[in-house]
């Protein structure tokens, strides 16, 4: 089959480093042997995916040795370069695929093949949409939501190559294929960096989702925009405002953050579960209480919700009557969302943020990931529980709950949205 003497195993080296073989002279070597009925059996489509992949693995399972001689694997192999050249998107799966060929390229036969086919990743290892979390209650919240879960580690040196696969329900009966990962860290450093590295491993994301705590902006004046603790914020149009990328000069600080609105198509998803809000229905709720259920957690009481003065910490701020609020329950707010590399406990700096860029929430990895999703041409989300107001009284208390509830945001936001 090979005219220029290559064995398989060279030729999977040399597609570890070059997954799109391009050269015509490389390609018809590596085809040629392969019978006319076997090319058009096989003829790849533009929209094939990893599952048409898996299918045509275990239709490989079932043929017995050519007549000249050519082996299964081989057959394989040239499949691949062909779905390759179509252009579809399996550059990552299809350098993992091969990479994992390695293990039976000196073999012939069902089994080696069989064995291959049960060590590649099922469909999920395409999916569409990320979440990352920096913490890891944040990661076991969001966990508990996905359905058919997997854990998954690409080939590779260094950290960030840990990921949990998952399904959750879309809009018309079809699933969205999600991948989880966890930051080594807080900041947005740290989340620039893992969101990079989940775009680089899964060339299929869409859409990236940052998910957990963060502290809220309270604002007794006006109801309406009154953010408490277990409350849920989630960015809007105005996406994440970097306030630490600024100008100092003797007589001013100038903000200097670049515009990253986040995903036209995710702000459509939340505006429409905002309409479905007002019509009465919360789907958000049925995955707060299965995640607080399952992980053991509970809401802290209304009593420990204690709003300080931003002048004196001493003096206790009632919060407003809110008609638009369920006791119990988790109030929605949608708005530009804070984000530094500085854990914030000034809540005259809180207020000055929300009267300035009409914040929400303040968090530390919002535009790391605003800024990684940018570069590579994908969408974004914040979405936030508040555990505190960034003030004095800061504490761990309502962070178990919080997380809670902006991963059962989330899941119900994906949910609603068609694949």
């Amino acid at each position: 089959m090979f005219s220029d003497g290559k064995k398989p195993r060279d030729l999977f080296a040399i597609l570890m480093d070059l997954p799109l073989i391009r050269d015509k002279e490389t390609r018809d070597a590596l085809l040629e042997g392969l019978s006319g009925d076997l090319l058009e059996s096989l003829e790849p489509r533009p929209s094939r995916t990893r599952p048409d992949l898996l299918k045509i693995i275990k239709r490989v399972k079932s043929w017995p040795e050519m007549q000249d001689g050519t082996r299964q694997i081989d057959i394989l192999v040239a499949n691949a370069i062909k779905l390759a050249e179509k252009g579809t998107k399996l550059e990552s799966e299809l350098r993992e695929f091969l990479c994992k060929g390695q293990l039976v390229v000196q073999e012939e036969g069902s089994q080696e093949l069989k064995a291959l086919a049960d060590q590649l990743p099922s469909e999920q290892a395409s999916p569409t949409i990320g979440i990352i979390t920096a913490l890891p209650k944040e990661y076991a919240a969001v966990k508990v939501v996905l359905e058919k879960r997997k854990e998954h580690s690409p080939p590779g040196r260094g950290a960030g190559r840990r990921y949990l696969l998952g399904e959750v329900p879309a809009a018309g009966g079809d699933k969205h294929s999600l991948v989880l990962s966890l930051a080594t860290g807080m900041g947005n450093n740290v989340a620039a960096i893992r969101a990079t590295r989940l775009l680089e491993h899964f060339a299929t994301i869409t859409f990236i989702i940052m998910t957990g705590i963060a502290g809220g902006v309270p604002h007794p004046e006006k109801a309406d925009e009154h953010v408490r603790l277990g409350d849920i914020v989630v960015s809007d149009q105005g996406g994440v405002v970097q306030y630490d990328f600024d100008k100092e000069t003797g007589d001013a600080t100038i903000h200097r953050h670049p515009p990253r609105p986040p995903s036209a198509i995710l702000l459509e998803s939340v505006r429409l579960l905002e309409a479905g809000e007002i019509e009465g229905s919360r789907p958000w709720l049925k995955f707060v209480d299965l995640i607080v259920n399952q992980l053991g957690i509970t809401r802290p009481s209304e009593e420990t919700d204690v709003l300080a003065s931003s002048d004196d910490p001493e003096i206790q701020i009632p919060h407003p009557k809110d008609p638009q609020r369920v006791k119990g329950q988790p109030r929605i707010h949608f708005g530009s969302i804070a984000s530094a590399n500085k854990l914030l406990k000034n809540p005259v700096k809180r207020d000055a943020l929300r009267d300035k860029f009409g914040v929400k929430a303040v968090e530390m990895e919002g535009s790391g990931i605003a800024d990684a999703t940018w570069h590579h041409e994908v969408g974004y989300l914040v979405v936030r529980g508040v555990c505190d107001y960034c003030d004095s009284n800061k504490g761990d208390e309502w962070q178990s709950y919080a997380a809670a509830a902006a991963a059962a945001y989330t899941r119900a936001l994906l949910e609603s949205m068609p694949c």
